[in-house]
């Protein structure tokens, strides 16, 4: 909900005090970044369509929760707004860990960007992603891929008067090795349909001939990092997407799958009142999902995963596939971002 608070006043200023000769509004959302920053002079007028003044230009960065708040409440005509995002659509990101196993189709959390914002307030979108911006120049640097089917990116630049960066956050690794070369994410649908891909993948290795059973077991040990709301609503998903669905399609492989998650914290859900927290790991223990409370990962290879207890006990568990889900962290860009705000700011603090 504080995102909506945050978007709601940034537009009401835009509504309000168009001619304000500086505006610069920092704030987070989900531990990525909300940055506004811009410049305008005195004499804009706020009708710009009936006298004839120049629309100031809005570059959003972004198409996800944030994003999408702002657009909806945005409602000034005289505000022209770019967005700029490598996909073209908001997605409904609770419902991901549904979409990995088939109970919510992909078709049915994402909606057109171009859908969402108000009529009255001129909108365009360039699908592209942000890799540099230039607070002094009022620029931000962009780079597209020039077709479906081609590696070749091209780049170019945007002109703004006021930037809303909202690019959310990527997954945060805590610089574990392994995790980036072997582990699933689940921020994106494409990471959805990826993990589902995977997950068949597993099952139809494990059934190829030759294989013995310690390895078939391997092939279905699923892991799942994070006791968080996504790794707890993946592993719920998963158990049932298996026991409904895929061992009528596997049965050989009923006895041999096995779901862990791995839990850094004496709890799983800390988040949430302690007794949704007892309530899921007692369905979690019913349903046979082996939760390892208390285990920090520590490394991940191809075939492995290794974890450290409190006590400082490592033990090294086989998997077949992982998916990681621990938090969130900022995106490279937004940190070099900050740090140049930072800069303009020092410099206008004394006078230059």
């Amino acid at each position: 909900m504080r995102s909506f608070t945050v978007f709601e006043r940034l537009s009401k200023a835009f509504h309000d005090y168009p001619s304000l000769s500086r505006i610069l509004v920092v704030s987070t959302i989900s531990g990525g970044g909300l940055i506004a920053y811009s410049e305008a002079n005195g004499s804009y007028s706020n009708n710009g369509d009936e006298t004839g003044t120049r629309k100031k230009k809005v570059v959003l960065l972004g198409t996800g929760w944030a994003a999408a708040s702002f657009l909806k409440s945005l409602n000034n005509s005289s505000y022209e707004v770019q967005v700029i995002s490598p996909r073209n659509y908001f997605a409904f990101t609770p419902l991901l860990p549904s979409v990995t196993c088939g109970t919510v189709e992909s078709r049915s959390v994402v909606e057109p960007i171009r859908n969402i914002g108000r009529k009255n307030v001129e909108m365009s979108f360039v699908e592209a992603e942000c890799f540099k911006i230039d607070p002094e120049s009022k620029k931000v640097f962009c780079r597209s891929k020039q077709g479906l089917d081609s590696n070749e990116k091209k780049e170019f630049d945007v002109d703004y008067d006021y930037l809303v960066i909202a690019t959310g956050a990527q997954s945060n690794t805590f610089n574990i090795p392994g995790v980036e070369e072997n582990c699933h994410f689940l921020k994106e649908v494409e990471d959805a349909q990826r993990i589902r891909r995977a997950v068949i993948d597993s099952f139809e290795k494990a059934s190829l001939p030759g294989l013995n059973e310690e390895e078939r077991k391997r092939m279905l040990h699923f892991v799942v990092v994070g006791g968080g709301p996504t790794g707890v609503e993946f592993a719920a998903e998963l158990h049932d997407f298996v026991n409904d669905d895929l061992v009528k399609l596997y049965p050989k492989a009923k006895n041999l799958v096995q779901i862990t998650l791995l839990e850094a914290a004496d709890h799983i859900l800390t988040m949430f009142d302690k007794r949704i927290t007892k309530f899921a790991e007692e369905k979690f223990s019913r349903d046979g999902i082996d939760l390892k409370l208390g285990s920090m990962v520590v490394n991940v290879n191809d075939k492995d995963i290794s974890a450290k207890t409190k006590g400082g006990e490592v033990s090294t568990i086989p998997y077949g596939m992982i998916v990681w889900s621990t938090g969130i962290g900022t995106r490279p860009v937004i940190k070099e971002f900050m740090k140049q705000i930072g800069q303009v700011g020092n410099q206008m603090s004394h006078g230059i």
